[in-house]
């Protein structure tokens, strides 16, 4: 009997050894197949920017992730050490630059300096100035001169002032302007010193090394980092994207090629879309008043022109001021700008304190992040759309 038991417990235990190593054998496979083959993660720092390389890296070529939540001010986000491993494990991380990302910048030059290959989008287009917004981008010189006397009608404007006159000791005390100072690329120590006292200059004077460490203007410089806001930039780009994820992590060039060329083809179409869309407006009711000054590149591409924000300031991370909303009111009733238009990534309670003083309607935009995915901007190219019409009905 004791045989019997000790055969019988004998036959027991190798069959659970067979099923453990069966399961072990199985759960391996399992883990080659979660790899994917191999495909690598790409980080992107905003859900706008993930979505264009998830759309230049098509049909699945790269597993990629958005580091700020959709709904997140990339102003004001600031990572956690989870993050940064992310990062760290990327193949590739693709960012705006341009300091847009303010409270990532230290852990995306860590990374980079670790060895994680880095694409800041902004430099692989063209950019403009703070306050260059004035509805001619794209066109000539001689273009540019025929509606400066457009401008003159709105003269003693913090925003108008901003396109390139040079009168701006006229102005001190006015963030923006601040930015236009045309020696602001050299970041001479005596140019901040005229402007003490004002929270951007200021703000460029602490990340002055991270432009001498890697040749990115990192910090609030004379350039607007909102440049997702003119498909035609974002297409300008497309190229240089798609060598970065073939050279860095790794993809098939010929596929990501007729990847880019495929995507460049419906932002063409979408900025032919948006053409339509605005159509209706008259270039007098194209006029601007915004949260804070974000849609410089749609105005430059569309034949707009911001002649105010709420924030005096390209960030989320700057405050209102009394004086100049005052200012802005009297603006908004000057010119009979019909909307202003909040973010849906930043407080509207200030713009809905202006548009109840100005008797203006007060609309939300989609800014710095794409809406929910179930939503009409739920992707860059309805992004776009959604925010065209928006602007559209609230000044039509």
């Amino acid at each position: 009997m004791r045989l019997i038991i000790n055969s019988r417990r004998l036959v027991f235990g190798t069959g659970c050894l067979l099923a453990v190593l069966a399961l072990i054998a199985a759960g391996c496979g399992n883990d080659d197949d979660d790899d994917g083959a191999g495909i690598p993660t790409v980080i992107a720092t905003t859900s706008i920017w993930a979505d264009v390389v998830a759309n230049v890296a098509c049909d699945g070529l790269a597993e990629v992730s958005t580091l700020i939540p959709p709904g997140g001010d990339p102003h004001a986000f600031q990572p956690s050490l989870n993050d940064r491993g992310n990062m760290e494990n990327a193949a590739l991380v693709v960012a705006n630059g341009l300091f847009l990302e303010e409270g990532l910048e230290d852990t995306i030059d860590a990374v980079e300096q670790a060895g994680t290959p880095v694409f800041r989008m902004a430099d692989h287009l063209s950019t403009i100035e703070y306050g260059f917004a004035t509805g001619h981008g794209g066109h000539s010189e001689d273009e540019h001169d025929d509606h400066e006397d457009e401008h003159d009608d709105h003269e003693g404007h913090d925003e108008d002032e901003h396109d390139d006159h040079d009168d701006h000791d006229d102005h001190e005390g006015h963030d923006e302007d601040d930015h236009d100072d045309d020696d602001h690329d050299d970041h001479d120590e005596d140019e901040h010193d005229d402007h003490e006292g004002h929270d951007e200059d200021e703000h460029d004077d602490e990340h002055d090394d991270d432009h001498d460490d890697h040749g990115h203007a990192h910090a609030h410089g004379s350039e607007d980092p909102h440049v997702w806001f003119d498909p035609i930039r974002v297409a300008e780009a497309l190229p240089a994207l798609s060598q970065a994820l073939a050279t860095q992590a790794g993809l098939d060039a010929a596929a990501l090629d007729d990847c880019v060329a495929a995507y460049r083809s419906e932002l063409i179409a979408l900025d032919a879309e948006v053409e339509d869309i605005l159509a209706p407006l008259h270039p007098e009711d194209r006029l601007l008043v915004t949260n804070h000054d974000a849609l410089g590149y749609f105005a430059d591409r569309y034949g707009f022109q911001v002649i105010g924000t709420v924030i005096p300031s390209g960030s989320t991370l700057a405050a209102a001021n009394p004086v100049g909303l005052q200012e802005l009111v009297e603006l908004i009733e000057e010119t009979g700008v019909s909307a202003i238009f909040s973010e849906s990534t930043h407080s509207s309670d200030d713009a809905e304190a202006l548009g109840r003083e100005a008797g203006v309607q007060v609309l939300s935009l989609d800014t710095g992040s794409l809406g929910p995915a179930d939503s009409s901007s739920g992707t860059y190219i309805g992004f776009i759309r959604t925010n065209a019409q928006k602007i559209a009905e609230g000044l039509g």
